[in-house]
Protein backbone atom coordinates (compact mmCIF):
# COMPACT_ATOMS: atom_id res chain seq x y z
CA UNK A 1 0.00 0.00 0.00
CA UNK A 2 0.94 3.37 -0.67
CA UNK A 3 0.77 5.87 2.30
CA UNK A 4 1.79 9.97 2.33
CA UNK A 5 2.89 12.60 4.70
CA UNK A 6 2.32 15.97 4.19
CA UNK A 7 4.54 18.50 6.25
CA UNK A 8 2.96 22.10 5.84
CA UNK A 9 4.56 23.79 9.26
CA UNK A 10 5.77 26.89 8.70
CA UNK A 11 6.25 26.55 5.18
CA UNK A 12 5.10 25.22 1.48
CA UNK A 13 3.94 22.19 2.01
CA UNK A 14 6.31 19.05 1.31
CA UNK A 15 5.02 15.63 1.18
CA UNK A 16 6.55 12.53 1.61
CA UNK A 17 5.68 9.12 0.46
CA UNK A 18 6.43 5.42 1.51
CA UNK A 19 5.26 1.94 0.45
CA UNK A 20 4.34 -0.30 2.99
CA UNK A 21 2.81 -3.66 4.08
CA UNK A 22 1.03 -1.86 7.31
CA UNK A 23 0.61 1.28 9.24
CA UNK A 24 2.98 0.43 11.85
CA UNK A 25 5.56 0.09 8.56
CA UNK A 26 4.54 3.06 7.26
CA UNK A 27 5.25 5.23 10.37
CA UNK A 28 8.76 3.82 11.16
CA UNK A 29 9.59 4.20 6.92
CA UNK A 30 7.80 7.61 7.11
CA UNK A 31 10.11 8.43 9.95
CA UNK A 32 13.27 7.80 8.18
CA UNK A 33 12.20 9.49 5.13
CA UNK A 34 11.61 12.66 6.69
CA UNK A 35 14.71 12.63 9.10
CA UNK A 36 16.77 15.12 7.39
CA UNK A 37 13.78 17.92 6.74
CA UNK A 38 12.84 17.63 10.42
CA UNK A 39 16.55 18.20 11.43
CA UNK A 40 16.18 21.34 8.55
CA UNK A 41 13.65 22.38 9.00
CA UNK A 42 12.10 21.79 12.81
CA UNK A 43 14.49 22.05 15.23
CA UNK A 44 12.41 22.25 18.07
CA UNK A 45 11.14 18.59 17.27
CA UNK A 46 14.54 18.01 18.59
CA UNK A 47 13.20 17.95 22.33
CA UNK A 48 9.52 15.71 20.95
CA UNK A 49 9.73 11.79 22.06
CA UNK A 50 9.86 9.17 20.23
CA UNK A 51 6.61 8.28 20.97
CA UNK A 52 5.00 11.52 20.24
CA UNK A 53 6.80 12.28 16.89
CA UNK A 54 5.18 8.43 15.82
CA UNK A 55 1.99 9.56 16.94
CA UNK A 56 2.05 13.00 14.73
CA UNK A 57 3.30 10.98 11.97
CA UNK A 58 0.37 8.25 12.44
CA UNK A 59 -2.73 10.80 12.37
CA UNK A 60 -1.20 12.81 9.15
CA UNK A 61 -0.56 10.20 7.12
CA UNK A 62 -2.95 8.88 4.46
CA UNK A 63 -3.11 6.01 3.07
CA UNK A 64 -4.39 5.24 -0.78
CA UNK A 65 -7.23 3.50 -1.56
Amino acid sequence: MTYTFTCDQGHEPQVFTVDAENDDEAVEKIAEATKTHVGESHPEMASVSPEEAMNMIRNKMVKAE
